[in-house]
């Protein structure tokens, strides 16, 4: 009778046991997801603001002020979309897909 209260009390501990180790795990995945988020955030702030400052510092005005300052010829980038050349504007037929059908 008493093995069998020692062996249920004992399993009851080891059992208890395995609840807390589980618990402890769980408490630490969240941690780790949560620094893991917050890096993520921080991140994200860091590049809006890395964004913002290239933003700033590529006005067409300080372009041209750095180009200057380089000695370089300014050339305009061609076939911009407002110049376009002729017979290629309007061509919206080849950049959509047709479908037939066989029979």
């Amino acid at each position: 009778m008493f093995a069998k209260i020692t062996a249920i009390v004992l399993g009851i501990g080891i059992l208890a046991c395995g609840v807390l180790v589980q618990r402890q795990q769980r408490y630490e995945l969240a941690r780790d997801i949560s620094r893991a988020h917050w890096r993520m955030l921080e991140q994200e702030r860091t590049l809006w603001s890395l964004r913002a400052e290239i933003a700033r510092r590529t006005r067409p005005d300080e372009i041209r002020t750095a180009v200057q300052r380089l000695d370089r010829r300014w050339r305009a980038i061609p076939y911009r979309i407002e110049e376009l050349p002729s017979g290629v504007q309007g061509q919206e037929d080849d950049r959509t897909t047709r479908v037939e059908l066989g029979g």
